[in-house]
């Protein structure tokens, strides 16, 4: 019995050596602080940098726009400075959304290069995770990538003043097609 006791736990071992290959499940998981990449990363300063001067254009149509009113109707003023605002802030809206879109396709770029060198890795967003060990985190590695290339942006805007006097009125009655034909 004791030739048996002592052969049980060798043959046991030796059973679960070809298992232990086994336990791997799946890809290895890392992770990478997109606030970090979008707020840390050159592309971000760049994107900063453009849409300061995008801001500094819309002001300064803003400011040409209230100037032009000054010469519209008191009444019709405040309506069109408003819709004039209007028309600024999604303005400014688009740009913010469009160097994000920037700089995020930067970083994902970055990733898939990233992911090419290593293999079958899963990456996610860092935000996504509960907790996670320092180790799965690869944005330094990422931001270091990206900061080695460059990006570029859209255009800056160029802003016109137009307003409502400025609208071309009714074609003259010369002008108008007869009636019922186009």
């Amino acid at each position: 019995m004791s030739r048996f006791s002592r052969f049980l736990p060798c043959l046991a071992l030796l059973l679960s050596l070809p298992l232990s290959g086994c336990l791997n499940t799946g890809p290895d998981v890392v992770c990478v602080d997109v606030e970090r990449v979008l707020s840390q990363s050159k592309a971000a300063q760049q994107a900063n940098e453009h849409l300061g001067k995008v801001q500094t254009i819309l002001q300064n149509g803003l400011a040409a726009y209230q100037e032009e009113l000054k010469k519209s109707p008191e009444e019709k003023r405040q309506q069109e400075l408003q819709q004039g605002l209007a028309v600024l802030q999604r303005q400014m809206a688009l740009e913010q959304a469009a160097a994000r879109e920037v700089v995020s396709k930067h970083m994902l770029d970055q990733i898939e290069a990233w992911r090419a060198e290593k293999g079958d890795v899963a990456v996610i967003a860092r935000q996504n995770l509960l907790a996670a060990p320092a180790a799965m985190d690869i944005t330094g590695e990422i931001i270091s990538r990206m900061d080695a290339g460059s990006v570029s942006f859209a255009a800056l805007p160029k802003i016109s003043i137009r307003t409502q006097a400025d609208k071309p009125e009714e074609a003259a009655p010369a002008e108008k097609a007869p009636a019922g034909k186009k």
